[in-house]
């Protein structure tokens, strides 16, 4: 599949388009085709190397936490979303996020889309509307 990659920390011309091989999911796992996927203020935070004591994630590293989807996969262990499923997701902790065709993710970490919801819509939700969600409901 087609990523998104970084090798190393730096500018954005450190981004390269590269082919890695598409995830394959666990048990517990679902592997989201991507439609759409969003750029938060973490991914170039990340990528200048800002956070690498916090995330230190080995190379090479896909950026990315949102993505959009259809289902194309699923461990023996999903029982919630079936392939076919409309989903948005935001991505595990980990190097290998969602500037990707493909990322694996868990059922805990995706829900179904509204119906009436374009995948761009939905791919702009998952790590602000967590951020929204804990600074109105956790820290409040």
């Amino acid at each position: 599949m087609k990523a998104i990659v970084i090798n190393e920390y730096g500018g954005k011309e450190q981004l390269t388009e590269e082919q890695i091989d598409r995830p394959e999911p666990e048990n517990d796992e679902i592997v989201i085709e991507i439609y759409s996927t969003s750029v938060n203020p973490i991914d170039w935070k990340l990528r200048e190397g800002y956070l690498k004591d916090m995330l230190p994630y080995d190379f090479p590293i896909i950026l990315g936490w949102d993505a959009a989807g259809i289902v194309r996969e699923t461990g023996d262990d999903v029982h919630k979303f079936k392939k076919g499923d409309r989903v948005f997701t935001r991505s595990a902790n980990n190097n290998r996020g969602t500037y990707a065709e493909y990322v694996k993710t868990t059922e805990n970490r995706t829900a179904f889309m509204p119906e009436d919801m374009s995948f761009d819509e939905a791919a702009a939700v998952p790590l602000a509307g967590q951020t929204a969600w804990q600074c109105l409901v956790e820290f409040c």
